[in-house]
This record gives C-alpha cells, sequence and structure tokens, in this order.
C-alpha cells in the first residue's frame, strides 16, 4: 500500500498538474483525506465544498500540519507554499486519489451494490446469505452497521465517506473477504464516493419521494440513483468487470431505467428486469410458496420455472427484495439450490419489521413490530403488510418525524397513519433542534380531526400507551428508527431502543 506523490498525481488527468514542481515525487504518502483534522506529516489534503463548511479555509491549516501536497477547485493563495494541484471537481479527484492509495481493493473482490429508496438494507442481508450459502466470506457495508468476519462497525452514513470506504475495502480484502455487499446512498452517488468503486453486480429495488431536502426534486434523485448504472457500471469495466444490473420492473422508476438502459447504443451493464411471479403465502410466520424464476438450464425465450422457497421475513415489499437477491444471485452463476437456501437462513434483519416477542403467550397474545419506516412510501408498505396478516385484530401505530429533515412529508405520513391503522399516537422521533409539538402539528394537519389520533411527545410513554391499550391479538407498529438505538434531542445524543421500551412495556424485561 506504499504510495508515492507521484503514484497519485498519475491518477489526476488535468492540465492544471503540469505547473506542479515536486522536489520530492518519490516521497511517501501517510494518507488521503478531505477532513483538516486527520492531517498528519505527509498527507495529501483534499479541499471539498460541503453544504455546511467550505474544505478550502483549511488549506493554510493543512499546509501547517504537513500536508505534501494540497489540492482544491480554487486557485491557490500565496500562503500556499506546497504543491498545489487546481482541479475542477475535488470530490472526484479524492475519489481517485483513495482508492489509488488502498490498491484498489474492489477489483478482488466480487462487490455488489444495492440502491433505491426502500429495501436497500434487508436487500444488501439478503444477498449476503445467498453468497455465505454459495460459499463467500462476505462483508457488509450499510444503514446498521458495517462488519466483516467478528468485527463490527456501527454506521453513521447509509454509505461511508470515500477514503473510509476505500479503507474498509482494503480491510475486508486482508481479512479474507471475497466479496462485498453494500448500500449505496444517492448522497454517496452525487459526492462521487462510489466513483472509483469496481461493481460486478448492481440492484436497484425502487424510487419514491425522499431526501428532497437534498436533491432539487425527484428528477434529480432518479438521475444520483442512475449514476450506479451509467458513470460507475463503466468504470467498473475498465477494470476488468462484467457489470449486470438487476432492475425492479414492478416501480415506476425502474421501468423507465430498465428501459432507458436497454435502449442505449453503448451500454455498460447487462440490464436485468425482476418482479415477483409465483405462489406465494404471506402471513405472520413468513413467506413460502413457488416463485417464478430463469431455469438456469435452459437457453431461449420460454426458460422459466417455479422454485419452492421459504423465507422468515414477511411482506409483499420482503417479497420483492427476496425477488431481487434472487435474480441477482442468479445472473452471478449462483445455483438455485444455494439461494433458496440462503433466503430461508437469514431469520430477520434488525429493524425490518422486526418482531419484538416470537411468543405470543410470552406477550399477552400482543404482536409487537419494529419498524425503520420513516418516509411516506416505507410506512404505506409496512402498513399495507400488516394489515394483510392482522385478521379481525386492531391495527395501533406509533410514529413521529424528524426533525430538521423534509418538512413536506409530515402531514402525508399522518395521512397514511390514520388511513392504515384504528388507533395512531402521534409522538417524537429524533426532533433534533426543532421543538417536538411543532413537529407534531405539522403531522396532525391533515389529520386533527380523526377520533384515531393520539398525541403524546414522550415516545417513551408513547409506546407505553399503545401497548397498554392494546387487546390480546392486536398487531402494535412503532415506526421511525428502527434498529437505532438513540434519539437526538437538540444536539444531545441519548439513549433509546425502541425494542427495549416495547419489552419492558410487555413485561418481558
Amino acid at each position: 500500500m506504499k504510495k508515492t506523490l507521484l503514484d497519485l498525481l498519475d491518477q489526476i488527468s488535468h492540465q492544471s498538474l503540469e505547473r506542479i514542481k515536486l522536489t520530492h515525487p518519490e516521497l511517501l504518502i501517510s494518507g488521503v483525506t478531505s477532513d483538516s483534522r486527520e492531517v498528519k506529516e505527509g498527507t495529501v489534503f483534499v479541499a471539498i465544498r460541503g453544504m455546511a463548511e467550505d474544505g478550502h479555509q483549511y488549506l493554510e491549516e493543512a499546509q501547517k500540519k504537513g500536508a505534501v501536497l494540497l489540492i482544491g477547485e480554487n486557485p491557490p493563495s500565496p500562503q500556499i507554499q506546497v504543491p498545489y494541484a487546481q482541479v475542477e471537481e475535488s470530490r472526484f479527484v479524492l475519489s481517485q486519489l483513495a482508492a489509488c492509495f488502498f490498491d484498489h481493493p474492489s477489483d478482488d473482490l466480487l462487490m455488489i451494490g444495492v440502491t433505491g429508496t426502500s429495501g436497500k438494507t434487508t436487500t444488501t442481508y439478503l444477498i449476503e446469505s445467498v453468497l455465505k450459502a454459495a460459499g463467500y466470506r462476505v462483508g457488509v457495508i450499510g444503514t446498521i452497521q458495517s462488519r466483516f468476519e467478528e468485527k463490527v462497525f456501527p454506521s453513521t452514513l447509509t454509505t461511508p465517506g470515500v477514503v473510509q470506504l476505500q479503507k474498509t475495502f482494503f480491510e475486508m480484502k486482508r481479512a479474507g473477504c471475497t466479496a462485498v455487499v453494500m448500500e449505496v446512498s444517492s448522497h454517496a452517488l452525487k459526492q462521487k464516493r462510489v466513483a472509483r468503486v469496481a461493481f460486478d453486480g448492481m440492484v436497484f429495488t425502487n424510487l419514491s419521494p425522499e431526501h428532497l431536502d437534498f436533491h432539487s426534486d425527484m428528477e434529480d434523485y432518479y438521475l444520483a440513483k442512475c449514476l450506479l448504472f451509467t458513470e460507475v457500471a463503466r468504470y467498473s469495466t475498465t477494470r476488468g468487470k462484467t457489470p449486470v444490473g438487476v432492475i425492479n420492473q414492478e416501480d415506476e422508476y425502474g421501468c423507465r431505467l430498465l428501459k432507458e438502459l436497454l435502449s442505449q447504443s453503448e451500454n455498460f451493464i447487462q440490464p436485468v428486469g425482476f418482479q415477483v411471479e409465483g405462489d406465494l403465502h404471506i402471513s405472520m410466520e413468513g413467506i413460502s410458496g413457488k416463485i417464478l424464476v430463469k431455469n438456469q438450464s435452459k437457453i431461449g425465450q420460454d426458460n422459466r420455472e417455479s422454485v419452492f422457497i421459504h423465507s422468515p421475513l414477511t411482506g409483499q415489499f420482503n417479497a420483492s427484495n427476496i425477488a431481487a437477491a434472487f435474480s441477482l444471485a442468479q445472473e452471478l452463476g449462483i445455483s438455485n439450490a444455494k439461494i433458496t437456501q440462503g433466503i430461508a437462513d437469514l431469520k430477520g434483519v434488525p429493524g425490518r419489521l422486526e418482531k419484538v416477542s416470537h411468543s405470543a403467550s410470552h406477550s399477552q397474545g400482543i404482536h409487537v413490530w419494529v419498524d425503520y419506516a420513516h418516509k411516506p412510501d416505507a410506512l404505506f408498505k409496512v402498513l399495507r403488510v400488516l394489515k394483510e396478516i392482522r385478521g379481525e385484530n386492531r391495527l395501533i401505530t406509533v410514529f413521529g418525524c424528524g426533525g430538521d429533515r423534509d418538512r413536506k412529508k409530515r402531514p402525508r405520513m399522518g395521512k397514511i397513519a390514520v388511513e392504515g391503522s384504528d388507533l395512531v399516537f402521534v409522538t417524537s422521533d429524533n426532533p433534533r433542534t426543532e421543538d417536538p409539538m411543532s413537529i407534531i402539528q405539522e403531522i396532525l394537519l391533515e389529520i386533527q380531526s380523526s377520533p384515531k389520533v393520539q398525541i403524546q411527545v414522550s415516545r417513551r410513554q408513547a409506546i407505553f400507551d399503545a401497548i397498554q391499550t392494546a387487546k390480546s391479538g392486536d398487531l402494535v407498529l412503532i415506526a421511525g428508527k428502527g434498529h437505532e438505538d438513540y434519539q437526538i434531542i437538540g444536539k444531545n445524543k441519548i439513549y433509546f431502543d425502541d425494542r427495549e421500551v416495547a419489552r419492558e412495556a410487555l413485561g418481558l424485561s
């Protein structure tokens, strides 16, 4: 992993580099970063314009701390005395340098990227389980955590920053991993975090309104997702890979993406559509039945067959996630037997329609579910799933909306919760720097007159109230935080786990 200044400069294609005079081109580099706090002797510092701060204001600080090369988009100031490269796009250059510094680790791994609004985490877990059944040693990077072998690291971003990402690939490879499955966010795509990752397979799950505080509109959101199947796929081919993209053709945006990719004269990815077909039974116990998939032993148009699957996961959206994993695994050449084994092996995903008590006798017959649904489409889907399996019993929902985030979704989520539930407890999520009651009032804009709604600002008390209101056989959904074990109130992060509070309310702890 020893890299010189010259090695890194060879990664940058820009005329301004011709003016750089290196007195020590063979100097070994100690690191690459865009965080001035991480600069030490021998570091290359790349100035990034962020949403909150502009890294160019830290160039002089990086110089004082021992940076041997500075990179930015602005012309250098007179105070800059070390070599400086002015480039058009710092984020892209940082991606190039990080991949080079860590010896392009994704080249030697089976790399799978999953993108979309909902279903990314569950789909990565399913693919991980299938790859393990097929004999791969798998690393996972995503919303809940990054993990490989026995090491587990909590996640702060769905897709880590570019330097941390390449470092993680390097460490996974060194630890013996042969495959990596990762969630790829629209932020990561637009900010070039995966611009120099060589993927073998990509998955598009679906697209619905989300992150519109970051994206200007849905078109911008969609185009960001497309980058995985176009620009990133193009790079993957330059590293000797032949990437395949499996795309949900039951989703409006998925259909559009599939059509656009198939119509391109020059394509860098093999696009394949998937959908849920077959005779599946969905209940509280899971999903079982026959799913229609490609027959791997036949070639031609009529080459599909029914394969029996069983999964402890439940819900129609999980059937779609299973279809995505099945389709991708087949394209990677994994046998149907190994795929069905991997699907059955996955017992659950933390905070994704996770049942708090698996024994009704231990919970007074009340079925309590915790789910990460924190956006309108996700809440609608999870409520639809629970309505389908509840029978004659009531469905009680506890949810809130996060502060300092997209405010437009709040009244929509309130309406979805009321339309999909028999009783709704509107409460706090992560209020952050907003007044929790102000957030609740925005949630209530379209549902204030509904007799179904109860307000309880304390999330803990709202969970207790919902469970104490429930009768035997009722379903309680606690939505919004899922696997998270904290609440952010003001600028303080306090320990809070919906699952633990629910178990306490049920008398199980």
